[in-house]
């Protein structure tokens, strides 16, 4: 038996037409998660789909409820224009966008310099930017912590709109490219958190005192998303 399968479609909640995931695993329990892409269901490999619809319909009222609100909570999005700021590890840098034949994305003290073609393409350019260094930084931090647990998860960025990370059942984790405009200390937290599940697969208190054995500053970190997470999300 196969340790895993997944279907893809959209769910019709009230007026709302949301994409869903439903993964069958070798897990005991239903489980349901909501996010930017959608809603995921998990679900052990014996449960019927007539079961597993009606799971869905109990909770429809308050899946309807989580997206709206999710939908309220969303920032402005980002504008890509010469003068914007944005934040890299927790500092911030202004946005210098200049006409160029050439493209090219540099650093210089505060001021991020971007060289482009058209303004339409600065957005690209420094995402790409954020995201090749996040890619460096994250999965050394994750590195990092896994050692001292004598682990060696297989790692990849994420591009989710409402999760900073997660570990999979099988041992991988994917951290979200944004967390490069944070700070160390919160980028940290969440290498830290992920990695913690690779021992236990849940949130008790078993879990969070291996988070703090990992890192000691947990705490704060977590708090310094808590306050200023949201703000990351609109790149």
């Amino acid at each position: 038996m196969p340790r895993k399968r997944t279907e893809q479609g959209n769910l019709a909640l009230g007026s709302l037409s949301v994409p869903y995931v439903l993964t069958r695993t070798r897990r005991k329990t239903l489980g349901m998660s909501v996010g930017e892409a959608g809603v995921r269901v998990n679900v052990p490999w014996w449960v019927a789909r007539a079961e597993i619809d009606e799971f869905i319909r109990e909770r429809e009222t308050w899946l309807i409820r989580t997206l709206k609100q999710m939908e309220s909570r969303r920032p402005p999005e980002f504008e890509w224009k010469d003068g914007a700021a944005l934040s890299y590890l927790g500092v911030r840098l202004k946005l210098r966008v200049v006409p160029c034949l050439f493209t090219d994305v540099r650093r210089v003290g505060r001021v991020l310099w971007v060289s482009c073609t058209h303004a339409e393409e600065a957005a690209d350019l420094v995402k790409a930017w954020l995201r090749h260094r996040a890619q460096r930084l994250l999965a050394r931090r994750v590195r990092q912590f896994a050692r001292r647990l004598d682990r060696r998860p297989a790692f990849a960025l994420s591009n989710a709109r409402s999760q900073w990370g997660i570990c999979h059942p099988d041992g991988r984790i994917r951290l979200n490219w944004r967390l490069i405009q944070a700070p160390l200390e919160a980028i940290d937290y969440v290498a830290a958190h992920e990695v913690a599940h690779l021992v236990h697969l849940d949130h008790s208190a078993r879990f969070w005192r291996q988070v703090d054995t990992l890192y000691a500053r947990a705490d704060s970190g977590r708090e310094w998303l808590k306050k200023n997470g949201h703000g990351l999300m609109v790149v």
